[in-house]
């Protein structure tokens, strides 16, 4: 079986960055790294070698909050912040920005989805909402259309024209090194069985031949050594990776 694939990367650059961009570059797979503002400015050399890779730095936040828990001007200032950073790293490389990606950390679009408790209070969500998706688009976010992605679920979220990035498939590393084992993966060999797995429906598509992904993997230290096996595993499942089409 053979399909496309987006490979994206929450929380960098961690230390093991330039590890992890040569381990693709090895492989031939280019990635998206959803990049947090505080670690950009420690380890922006990181992030320089990754674009000059061919990769794309995309935009995860300045300190990696939940953004329900915090006033709208900081939302925006979390935003803006690791914008104007970015846009620095890519002068500095010499390169030409390509696109303005977004992914909200934690998967919050501080619309108090998962912490609303009243009417009031969901509807106050959804006025936050639009309002930080409007300001992302205000200084030019986008998402690409990917439209050839058909799990039912990604199109019904795309057509609410959000800008921010979703997700198709959770490699789950994360979850080996946090104090409660999501799903009970508690090692790579599970994070790798997973892998196998037949849900589609359930986010959990990588055999499913008529649908595009858009994967979600860690830069995180505790999971550095987990990085190529998990990448050569992906490879296995005929998946081919590319970067989107900038519309």
């Amino acid at each position: 079986m053979k399909k496309i694939a987006y490979l994206t990367i929450d929380d960098s650059p961690s230390k093991d960055m330039k590890k992890k961009v040569d381990v693709l570059v090895s492989k031939g797979i280019p990635a998206i790294w959803f990049s947090v503002g505080r670690f950009l400015k420690k380890r922006s050399e990181f992030a320089i070698h990754a674009i000059n890779a061919g990769h794309i730095l995309a935009n995860h936040s300045y300190t990696h909050p939940r953004f329900s828990f915090l006033p709208l001007k900081k939302c925006f200032e979390e935003i803006q912040k690791t914008d104007k950073i970015i846009d620095d790293i890519y002068r500095k490389a010499h390169v030409e920005r390509p696109a303005k990606f977004f992914r909200f950390p934690h998967g919050d679009k501080g619309d108090f989805k998962h912490y609303a408790t009243s009417e009031s209070r969901e509807i106050e969500g959804k006025i936050r909402k639009e309002e930080i998706q409007g300001f992302l688009k205000k200084i030019g976010y986008m998402q690409p259309n990917f439209e050839n992605i058909t799990y039912q679920y990604y199109r019904k979220a795309r057509l609410s024209g959000d800008v921010d990035w979703n997700l198709t498939y959770d490699v789950m590393e994360w979850t080996v090194f946090t104090k409660v084992h999501l799903f009970g993966i508690n090692s790579l060999e599970k994070v790798l069985k997973r892998m196998d797995e037949d849900a589609p429906g359930e986010g959990r598509g990588l055999n499913y031949a008529d649908s595009e992904e858009v994967i979600v993997i860690h830069d995180h230290s505790q999971t550095t050594h987990m990085f190529e096996p998990i990448m050569e595993k992906l490879l296995s499942k005929g998946l081919i990776f590319k970067l989107p089409k900038l519309n």
